[in-house]
């Protein structure tokens, strides 16, 4: 998948958000995980809004080329496929923003962390447990 090949360093952060695609890349992306593959015109009338069939072609193509797509020349145009999940995105999303406010604030992520625990259940805390022990398993091999 060309999206591993490049790597999840590819998509870029923005400060002011926790995820590095834009409010558009994020409908259309949510369009295609839902539908599975469309074309521009497929995708446009999926998506409800008043858009231009360019932008939405640009945005495709912004997607393609941030290796989240790939695409099949379809005659005259393309038809994208996504190349990642929504929920492997997600958790890559979810790891780079927990990551980078590890190595920032620590104290901060930690007390987060905490907190979150609490409003866990029993089963969901010993999922959790289970996973750090077979985790510090796997380190100390």
């Amino acid at each position: 998948m060309e999206f591993f090949k490049k790597g999840f360093k590819s998509l870029k952060f923005k400060k002011d958000r926790p995820t590095p695609l834009g409010d558009l890349e994020e409908k259309v992306m949510n369009v295609l995980w839902k539908i599975g593959n469309g074309t521009v015109r497929e995708v446009r009338e999926q998506l409800n809004e008043n858009l231009a069939h360019t932008t939405v072609m640009t945005i495709l193509d912004r997607l393609y080329k941030k290796g989240l797509l790939k695409r099949i020349k379809e005659g005259k145009s393309y038809r994208y496929f996504p190349l990642i999940s929504k929920e492997e995105f997600e958790k890559k999303v979810a790891e780079k923003v927990i990551t980078d406010i590890i190595r920032s604030h620590p104290e901060t992520a930690i007390a987060a962390f905490e907190g979150a625990i609490e409003k866990l259940s029993e089963e969901e805390i010993y999922h959790l447990k289970k996973m750090i022990e077979e985790k510090m398993r796997d380190e100390k091999k």
